[in-house]
């Protein structure tokens, strides 16, 4: 399935609130969204998952879904 996943900051010192991360595209299957760990290193920065969203989408003309997962992180440093 394809996922869209979107790291988005809510709290750090080095970064604004709001501040998007980073963005990835992967091609996994449906339960990835229970395999998210709770901890995200990015730039020597460790970040505490604070809360996921899922969203699904389902084409059937294309016989495609698509799933978007909008992860909330906050600094642990």
């Amino acid at each position: 399935m394809k996922t869209t996943v979107k790291y988005v900051v809510l709290k750090s010192k080095d970064y604004q609130l709001g501040t998007s991360l980073f963005e990835e595209d992967l091609d996994v299957g449906s339960s990835y969204f229970d395999e998210i760990p709770n901890v995200i290193s990015f730039q020597n920065h460790d970040f505490k998952v604070k809360s996921k969203e899922l969203t699904r989408k389902q084409i059937f003309d294309d016989f495609e879904e698509h799933q978007t997962i909008l992860v909330k992180v906050i600094s642990m440093t």
